[in-house]
């Protein structure tokens, strides 16, 4: 018997698969059947209700388009006697037109950036992995322009851009708007702006969430920083726009698979990858050198649980003493990440008494022209001890000309440490020896753990790293950062 497997585009660009092989069809839905992180937790599998894991092919044999690459991969190494047929419409899902590629805005792209770019029209659906501070915003402006430039042969006549925050919609947009794109072109969709008649729409996940109506007219969907984005809510949107065009880009992929699937599932596969220690050999970003400023406590830690260890350390009076003699050393700009409020509400009391410069603290609770506000400071050449939760400045935030990161509640977190780094990595003429982060390493139960893997992390990526040792116990009046 001959066996054979079909592949059909059905509506929401689901591909069902068709195979007279019943053993083939059950082992592939398996191979794309993982495990979620923590499974073992939650209550469903605790009941014996569920088996922790998500099929991304289902009972029906249907499949996500973005895994359509992936699945003929995994065929064709488990099973090169299957024949697979697929139709027009599925030969066509990752086919563009050809274009006339122009690159005439206000600076010409690198040649990773026009690779980007190119494969992006290219095929019309994909991630693009590239480094923070690579410039993804000008990769983007490209592609949204030559597609719209164009749009009697691509059909694109208005694009939407999705970004984390409400800051991001307006930096991203003034960042559009000096590459060269008339800025009447471009509207801001979110709880302060309703600019929906605009041909480029950038629009925080939250607003479109309560707006699906309006998602049938867009023809270009981007998701930038797309590893924040959370499968329902991705989902939910994307199946709503009906666009041939569908974009990701982020400078960090989710380490675990089943989140990264999610991802792929509606957007596409990585088309580009380019990471920070390629980018930066080749002098587009900053070298980053990573200074471990290693914290021995040799009196011990009273607490034994996760909290009550890591309170009991960033509150130690000798640890604050080093991060405000860290600051002082520095005869710059210096932004300081936080988890809490709490801890930032310490770091301005502390330093507002050790330090000459502005001090200033933003969170979530701050409007968008206050955090707009501090970041132009900065750009100008003010200089500030900038302290700011994670949550609002570890993506997509643009300061060009910050040269110092210190990271005073650090996290084990692959995706929120690099992502934060990023945003001392962007090229500048201040930076010719690269840019410096200073890693807090409590030498502690569990802490030091997370310390271990984030240095895997800076390994990875190819960063400079030097270990200093500190014993907060003792005076560290000879402590010097340089």
């Amino acid at each position: 018997m001959a066996y054979k497997t079909q592949l059909s585009l059905e509506k929401n660009l689901k591909v069902r698969i068709r195979s007279n092989h019943h053993d083939y069809l059950k082992n592939m839905k398996e191979e794309f059947a993982y495990h979620v992180k923590n499974y073992y937790f939650m209550g469903k599998f605790k009941a014996g209700f569920w088996d922790g894991k998500i099929h991304f092919i289902t009972e029906a044999g249907l499949i996500p388009y973005g895994l359509l690459p992936i699945f003929l991969k995994k065929s064709k190494k488990l099973y090169p006697e299957i024949k697979i047929e697929v139709n027009d419409e599925i030969k066509n899902l990752f086919k563009g037109p050809e274009i006339d590629i122009k690159y005439d805005l206000k600076y010409p792209p690198y040649p990773y950036q026009k690779d980007c770019i190119e494969a992006c029209i290219k095929y019309t659906k994909g991630i693009i992995q590239s480094a923070t501070a690579s410039g993804k915003s000008i990769v983007i402006s490209y592609i949204i322009k030559n597609l719209l430039v164009n749009r009697k042969i691509t059909g694109v006549k208005k694009c939407l851009i999705i970004v984390p925050s409400i800051g991001l919609t307006r930096q991203f947009k003034k960042d559009m708007s000096d590459y060269g794109i008339p800025e009447n072109l471009i509207g801001e969709i979110h709880s302060e702006s309703k600019e929906w008649d605009k041909h480029i729409i950038i629009s925080t996940w939250q607003s479109l969430i309560n707006n699906y109506d309006k998602l049938n007219q867009f023809h270009c969907t981007i998701v930038d920083e797309t590893h924040k984005a959370k499968a329902h809510e991705l989902k939910k949107i994307l199946s709503k726009c009906k666009c041939k065009y569908r974009f990701g880009f982020t400078g960090t992929t989710p380490p675990h698979i089943t989140d990264m699937y999610n991802i792929q599932s509606f957007i596409g596969p990585v088309l580009r990858t380019y990471s920070s220690g390629f980018l930066a050999d080749k002098g587009y970003i900053s070298k980053c050198n990573v200074k471990r400023i290693i914290i021995s406590y040799p009196d011990g830690i009273i607490r034994n649980d996760y909290k009550g260890i890591k309170d009991e350390c960033f509150n130690n009076r000798r640890r604050l003493d080093l991060i405000a003699r860290t600051v002082n050393d520095i005869d710059d700009s210096i932004l300081l990440l936080v988890s809490y409020i709490d801890e930032g509400e310490k770091l301005v009391n502390l330093l507002n008494r050790r330090t000459d410069n502005e001090v200033m603290f933003l969170s979530g609770k701050d409007k968008i022209d206050i955090r707009e506000e501090y970041r132009q400071k900065i750009i100008k050449g003010e200089k500030i001890s900038l302290i700011a939760t994670y949550q609002i400045f570890e993506a997509g935030v643009n300061i060009p000309n910050l040269k110092h990161l210190i990271l005073t509640s650090p996290t084990k977190s692959k995706i929120r440490t690099l992502q934060s780094i990023g945003r001392a990595l962007r090229k500048h003429e201040s930076k010719e020896d690269g840019a410096y982060i200073y890693d807090l390493i409590d030498e502690v139960k569990y802490l030091g753990k997370h310390a271990q893997k984030r240095k895997e992390y800076y390994e990875s990526e190819g960063f400079n790293v030097e270990e200093i040792e500190i014993n907060p116990f003792l005076s560290i009046e000879e402590f010097s950062i340089n």
